[in-house]
């Protein structure tokens, strides 16, 4: 069996288990994230799962993730959506602010980062995130994106692209969600500053 090169151009670790065993709840995007005002969280939520039960997915599915160069598994579960009520939402607006929960769960979940706020147009990313490291604070500048039936390389290519413009961050990361074959990637971007 060939490994798949990653975008950075090395190759996959084998795939790791999350080192906990646990899955990641949905339901719990405000707690992961206590900035995230409660009816925004919901809306994300609420839309999470119509983009997963509109590709035939039920809470607890396996969610693949590749962070930077390795790969875990995990289940992902969320409260149930009436797909009834998908024709009141734009199918566009489903799966960018879908994968933007599943993304933000992912990020806590595998990096520990918190959400500090919304990154407004012309910053280059939708969310400035917070890491501690070590007792120090460093700002993440985070881009996501999602597709509901197309591959997620292409994007996060794009996305990548998209948050290496962003400044006054210590690191810049892009996601991308993928509904069709519930799959996340979230993948850094060294910038490059003169002098160096």
């Amino acid at each position: 069996m060939t490994k798949k090169p990653s975008l950075s151009g090395g190759q996959f670790k084998t795939p790791q288990p999350m080192t906990d065993g646990g899955g990641i709840d949905l339901a719990r995007l405000r707690d992961m994230h206590p900035l995230l005002p409660a009816d925004m969280a919901g809306v994300m939520v609420m839309r999470a799962a119509l983009g997963l039960q509109r590709n035939r997915h039920s809470s607890g599915v396996g969610l693949q993730m590749a962070i930077e160069n390795r790969r875990h598994y995990c289940a992902l579960i969320w409260p149930a959506a009436d797909l009834g009520a998908a024709k009141q939402h734009d199918d566009k607006r489903i799966t960018e602010d879908g994968a933007e929960a599943i993304a933000l769960a992912v990020a806590y979940r595998t990096r520990a980062w918190r959400v500090v706020r919304r990154m407004q147009q012309g910053e280059h990313a939708d969310w400035l995130l917070e890491d501690q490291d070590k007792g120090v604070r460093k700002l993440v500048a985070f881009e996501v994106g999602g597709t509901d039936q197309r591959s997620i390389t292409g994007p996060l290519r794009d996305k990548l692209v998209q948050v290496a413009k962003s400044v006054d961050v210590d690191q810049r990361w892009a996601g991308v969600v993928g509904f069709k074959k519930p799959e996340t990637a979230l993948h850094s971007v060294e910038v490059r500053t003169h002098g160096r």
